[in-house]
């Protein structure tokens, strides 16, 4: 149960990325990487979308499966590993956040 419970959230995450990454939404205020700059300009929203995506593939791969499968093994409250698992979630999707607009600012400029 702890199990399914940990990897809830960077499923969700990682197949919200794969169909952003898949689809290549077109700028809008509902679905997508929606920021002030990357809805400022069409080419900027679709960098944004796909870095994110991939960034957000990545972060939870890397980050998130070895999170899991640690806490899982070694920590038998299962509160506990469910929040250590959410936190390990929200960990890589800030770190996804923050390399998306690192790499906004490198390929486009700050923002005039």
């Amino acid at each position: 149960m702890k199990w399914i419970m940990g990897l809830l959230l960077p499923t969700l995450f990682t197949l919200l990325a794969a169909i952003t990454l898949a689809v290549k939404p077109k700028p809008n205020s509902i679905w997508g990487y929606r920021t002030l700059r990357s809805m400022s300009d069409e080419k900027i929203w679709y960098f944004a979308n796909r870095t994110w995506a991939i960034s957000t593939i990545l972060a939870s791969l890397l980050f998130c499966a070895p999170a899991v499968c640690l806490f899982n093994a070694f920590i038998k409250d299962v509160l506990t590993v469910v929040l250590l698992d959410l936190s390990a979630a929200f960990i890589a999707m800030f770190a996804a956040i923050f390399i998306t607009q690192a790499l906004i600012r490198r390929k486009f400029g700050k923002k005039q």
